[in-house]
């Protein structure tokens, strides 16, 4: 039976999920494990953690109860292995009725996301090809030069108006800014200003430990701040002890080809799916 999990279990729960399971899906593990770090900090607020046990779970789900009226609700998922659709759907299934609209689901692989719509039928379906994940080894990481003229800062908020502009799934999410404002305030960024102050180039770190939202001002495309702002981030991800991946649509093969030059890796044997959950057809 799916349950939700208690802020003071969060240290428990977090130490087991970086101690007791194996390298080969810490990144996955990470979609459920950075979001939970956060949590214990008190640097986000207002997400429930739910499990489908307690204390020997196999499914993680980290749910987002700020606004219970966005659509779709962003969910973060953890399973410790590839037939985990049986205890995934049983909490999904309370977290949908919870929170009374459609999942868009985070960390999940193809295998289970296709147990799920053979379980769930019309109810679960694909929103795009699956993405690759890509970590970047620290031997990989470089400085690149930034031109004298540019600013090196981190995101805030009187870049929020930009950078939501920018993204081109803001359209996707209601609630998109107030989402993209809560990551700006607590989550490690890069954004390189030109002399009139205005943001020409940005990553960030999004809240389930991916990075993401990388761009840049279409006028400033052949400066490759892409990638000097991309090893910027790197550098501030290892510095303090937090892994470095980012996940790439198989079809995007621009990005592909951004991430292989600048030094990133395939994790073997790994894809992530994206799906939504109980979606309402009309």
């Amino acid at each position: 039976m799916a349950q939700k999990i208690a802020s003071r279990l969060y240290e428990e729960l977090e130490n087991i999920l970086e101690k007791e399971l194996p390298f080969s899906i810490q990144v996955s593990l990470d979609q459920a494990y950075y979001p939970l770090k956060l949590l214990r900090k008190r640097l986000l607020k207002n997400r429930i953690v739910w499990v489908d046990k307690w204390p020997d779970f196999r499914v993680v789900v980290v749910s987002d109860d700020r606004h219970k009226d966005a659509s779709p609700q962003r969910v973060y998922c953890f399973c410790r292995d590839q037939h985990g659709s049986s205890s995934l759907d049983s909490v999904l299934s309370l977290v949908s009725e919870y929170l009374s609209n459609s999942l868009l689901m985070f960390g999940c692989r193809p295998r289970v996301a296709d147990d799920l719509i053979k379980c769930r039928g019309s109810s679960v379906r694909r929103l795009s090809s699956d993405a690759y994940m890509l970590t970047l080894p620290k031997e990989n990481i470089i400085s690149l030069p930034i031109p004298d003229d540019f600013k090196v800062t981190c995101l805030s908020e009187h870049h929020l108006d930009t950078v939501v502009k920018e993204w081109p799934y803001s359209g996707v999410f209601s609630d998109a800014k107030e989402w993209i404002r809560e990551m700006i305030g607590v989550s490690p960024s890069v954004c390189v200003e030109n002399k009139e102050g205005q943001p020409i180039a940005w990553v960030l770190q999004q809240d389930y430990g991916c990075i993401g939202m990388l761009q840049v001002i279409a006028e400033y495309k052949r400066a490759k701040l892409g990638s000097a702002v991309t090893m910027l981030l790197a550098q501030k991800l290892r510095e303090e002890g937090l892994y470095i991946y980012s996940a790439v649509n198989v079809e995007n093969s621009l990005s592909v080809a951004f991430h292989k030059k600048n030094g990133f890796q395939f994790l073997p044997d790994f894809l992530e799916a994206f799906v939504e959950y109980g979606f309402n057809q009309t």
